[in-house]
């Protein structure tokens, strides 16, 4: 929670629960800020921090501008490095990123002066699961970056596209879909994933198994009882959509029957920033024969093998 915040405008100093339950305080916007989480990247990106961002992870690469900033690591930081840089804040994902997120709050930066004290490296941490907690994430981060209006423009855009979709969608007839995260096993998206709300913002009944866990594993005669008409994935599971439906797990669904997969550019469906709505849009296209919108997705079936 920030306290004395006005809108567009905030009065510092604050303070801000982050994901882990500790408070971060600030008596100033962040000037050099770090991360090397992709998804998070895209965030302060969209909310025109580009001039903030001293550093940032391999994986990084989207938007273009995001490949010429320092790199930090990969899925680890690179901790010389960070102190080295001398960052005041550190936005890390809670899921992947806990325990380099301990060691930073460990490092104290050499004081700036002979008369100043070391200070503990600012680290705050995220845990985007849900499209809710996508949303909260940019509020939360547009909060600590003192870009508030930018998020909550960002997010007004965001939320219209996918009241947009659900609109249209709902006039269109109810099919069962499941997403498939990973082929061996196989590992599905259910309930508490931003995955599970773009296929009810589609209007899809999601019919991975329920109550055990978020990526639940489905076996053969789960798949052929909940009998999907579409099944969406990624460009890491499938580069081809056939590897899904083809597959025997698959091949005697009515998704396998109708050759009915969808594959979309994993960089937009796999990390939880602002281009789920791209995912978003692609799913309700590809699966209702729309137009499609930023042509993110790979589609197949008979029209797409045809092409």
């Amino acid at each position: 929670m920030a306290y004395a915040i006005s809108f567009n405008r905030i009065n510092y100093p604050i303070k801000v629960k982050d994901a882990s339950g500790c408070i971060l305080e600030q008596n100033q916007p962040p000037a050099r800020i770090i991360t090397i989480d992709p998804a998070i990247t895209e965030i302060l990106f969209s909310l025109n921090l580009r001039d903030k961002i001293v550093a940032v992870g391999e994986k990084c690469d989207y938007p273009e501008d995001a490949k010429k900033i320092e790199k930090v690591g990969k899925d680890r930081f690179d901790l010389k490095k960070v102190v080295e840089l001398k960052p005041d804040l550190i936005i890390v994902n809670l899921d992947t990123q806990r325990s380099d997120m301990e060691k930073l709050r460990l490092i104290m930066l050499p004081p700036v002066s002979a008369e100043a004290q070391p200070t503990p490296l600012q680290v705050f941490a995220v845990d985007p699961h849900s499209l809710r907690d996508i949303y909260n994430t940019i509020s939360v981060i547009g909060t600590i970056t003192n870009k508030e209006h930018s998020a909550y423009s960002l997010l007004q855009r965001m939320k219209r596209r996918v009241e947009w979709v659900e609109a249209r969608s709902k006039k269109e007839k109810r099919l069962k879909a499941v997403v498939v995260i990973k082929k061996r096993p196989l590992t599905v998206a259910s309930e508490g994933t931003y995955f599970h709300d773009l296929l009810a913002a589609s209007s899809l009944i999601d019919v991975s198994p329920r109550g055990k866990g978020m990526y639940p594993g489905m076996k053969r005669d789960e798949i052929s009882k909940a009998d999907p008409d579409v099944i969406i994935t990624s460009t890491d599971v499938a580069k081809n959509p056939k590897d899904i439906y083809n597959n025997r797990d698959f091949r005697k669904t009515s998704a396998g029957k109708n050759k009915k997969a969808v594959s979309i550019d994993a960089e937009v469906f796999l990390r939880p920033g602002p281009r789920v709505v791209d995912a978003l849009e692609e799913i309700a296209a590809y699966t209702y024969g729309w137009p499609a919108s930023s042509g993110k997705a790979v589609p197949t079936g008979r029209q797409g093998e045809e092409n």
